[in-house]
């Protein structure tokens, strides 16, 4: 799944280092997926805002 661009106005943002532990380029979290109203949809590999 591939962000091309998302804006919110403020959130709390952790930052880890999640590519050389996990593999991960990074994590989404609850909070995030929240405020800019998201629907993730897995399966279609696709980020919906309301």
């Amino acid at each position: 799944m591939k962000f091309t661009s998302l804006y919110a106005d403020s959130f709390k943002v952790q930052v880890e280092i999640t590519k050389e532990t996990y593999g991960l380029n990074g994590i989404l979290g609850v909070y995030f997926i929240i405020k800019l109203d998201l629907i993730i949809d897995f399966r279609e590999k696709a980020a919906i805002r309301k």
